[in-house]
């Protein structure tokens, strides 16, 4: 079988089981998302990973980054978003 082909049917089976889930009904771009988040192409694993080991190797030379509200903060500002 095909590697396409095996990702056809994975994605199929992931799809029926999604919509016999219940709730809203995802449109068919969502589901793919949702596959390819849980089933990443091996480049895509690839990059994922070595961005993980940049940041780690950040955290050990000290690179605390910066406070998630102040990133919300200019986020909400260059958006014209109100704080709540």
């Amino acid at each position: 079988m095909s590697t396409t082909q095996q990702e056809l049917e994975s994605f199929t089976q992931f799809a029926k089981a999604r919509l016999r889930g219940g709730g809203p009904e995802p449109s068919l771009d969502e589901l793919f998302d949702l596959w390819r988040i849980e089933n990443p192409s091996d480049a895509d694993y690839a990059e994922n990973v070595a961005a993980i080991g940049g940041a780690i190797d950040d955290f050990r030379k000290g690179d605390r980054g910066r406070p998630a509200g102040e990133l919300t903060r200019r986020l909400r500002e260059e958006l014209g978003l109100r704080e709540e």
